[in-house]
């Protein structure tokens, strides 16, 4: 009895959390979320400022090959001796422009890959992004509908000990059938205990991402999606992933801006040739014996400087040894990169296809338990089946009804990462197709 109502208090406790809140009339929905989550993440914020540092790289690189000014002015006063003193002033600007370098042009070209590199960083931290949401979106509605459906199945069961009993008190029944439907209604009990906790904590995971709250969530107006793939295949996929997937970009990226770095590391060898030019103007003054003796100097210079390095100690050698190292490993990163965007289209294709097939097997089943269950019954009446018969359809039914709504919310969960292993998920086209096939406008 202290147990019962100890799991009775339990049970009332998860529902109050979960159900017992202010209304509100607006309910957010998966794009909703998805904006959410984009303002929410601190994650994707850093992403951002990583990018935004990340592209000054290209103004940095570019400045080598723009011209260099710089102005001085410079005071100089010798201490008093015996016999003289001597202060002077000028100020003077130098320029000088670069003409060649190969190393500098290699540097800014850097400076280029970089800059696109921070791009598609930022877009693979988005739509990782934006698929966590959605997992997270769709698993919430998955427990809310495997909630509803145990309160079916709690609701039969609760009949079947109302029947049972009065059937007992007449002596038409044993006590028997009273003690299996109580059994049979809490097992369902358990059962919803520990989905009401498993929704809990997909709650908060929502929350964690979006900070919305997730009691407001929006149900869906379709949960038959049908044949989301058509007569797309893997290959289709993949060849999606080669123009759009960012990692892979931005592996491509790296060994060319490795491929650069070896150019650059190369250029070190070769000469640079600088124009230099500039202007001055100095005045110094030098007092002997109480007379004053001034002279000034002022004059522009224009000169070009043509360096040839000779020897260093090895280390443009060295550096290059290091770069040509360094694009060979992207090459092999690359390689590897390849390999498993691969295993991961692979795998979002035939998971989708696979609960594609789970959800029609599935809707199948739960057809055949709906007839069983009204036959069970219709049994049970005519004495042909027992209490235990129909107790077993009804639980079969329910979990026919459980198991089709996990089904369906892993397909769509199984195609959205799908898009985001191709690169297309964050794609207008793409997000108007999932809009309209979860809310019908």
């Amino acid at each position: 009895m202290q147990k019962g109502f100890v799991s009775s208090i339990f049970t009332f406790c998860l529902i109050g959390s979960i159900w017992f809140m202010p209304n509100d009339v607006h309910a957010f929905d998966l794009f909703e979320a998805w904006e959410a989550a984009l303002d929410y993440s601190a994650e994707y914020a850093a992403a951002r400022s990583e990018r935004d540092a990340q592209r000054e790289q290209l103004a940095q690189a570019r400045s080598g090959l723009l011209p260099q000014v710089n102005a001085n002015y410079v005071y100089q006063k010798q201490p008093s001796s015996l016999s003289s003193t001597t202060q002077s002033h000028g100020w003077n600007v130098q320029a000088s422009q670069t003409l060649f370098d190969k190393a500098k042009w290699s540097q800014y070209q850097q400076g280029k890959i970089v800059a696109k590199m921070a791009d598609w960083q930022l877009a693979m931290v988005k739509d990782n992004l934006l698929y966590e949401t959605a997992k997270a979106y769709f698993q919430v509605l998955m427990l809310e509908d495997q909630l509803v459906s145990i309160d079916k199945e709690q609701e039969a069961y609760a009949l079947q000990i109302k029947q049972s009993l009065a059937m007992f008190n007449k002596g038409a029944a044993t006590i028997v059938d009273t003690n299996e439907a109580q059994a049979g209604y809490e097992g369902a009990r358990a059962k919803k205990i520990n989905v009401m906790t498993e929704l809990l904590v997909a709650q908060n995971n929502l929350t964690n991402i979006t900070g919305l709250e997730p009691k407001k969530i929006k149900r869906l107006k379709n949960i038959n999606f049908g044949d989301l793939l058509g007569k797309t295949s893997k290959s289709d996929w993949l060849n999606l992933a080669r123009t759009n997937n960012p990692q892979w970009q931005q592996q491509i990226l790296t060994l060319e801006n490795a491929k650069q770095a070896f150019i650059g590391a190369k250029a070190e060898k070769w000469p640079k040739l600088t124009l230099n030019g500039g202007y001055q103007d100095n005045h110094q003054i030098q007092q002997f014996y109480g007379l004053n003796h001034g002279t000034r100097s002022k004059g522009g210079t224009v000169s070009a400087q043509f360096t040839v390095p000779i020897f260093n100690g090895g280390l443009i050698h060295s550096k290059t040894q290091e770069a040509a190292a360094k694009e060979q490993q992207n090459k092999f990163l690359l390689i590897a990169t390849e390999r498993k965007i691969e295993l991961n289209i692979n795998q979002a294709y035939q998971n989708t296809l696979g609960s594609l097939y789970q959800i029609k097997a599935q809707q199948q089943l739960l057809k055949a338990n709906s007839v069983k269950l009204e036959a069970t019954k219709l049994g049970r009446k005519v004495g042909v089946r027992s209490n235990l018969d129909e107790l077993q359809a009804i639980q079969s039914k329910a979990d026919a009804e459980q198991k089709l709504a996990q089904a369906q919310y892993n397909y769509i969960t199984y195609y959205i990462q799908l898009l985001q292993s191709s690169g297309t998920l964050s794609q207008p086209k793409e997000q108007l197709k999932i809009r309209q096939l979860l809310y019908r406008y």
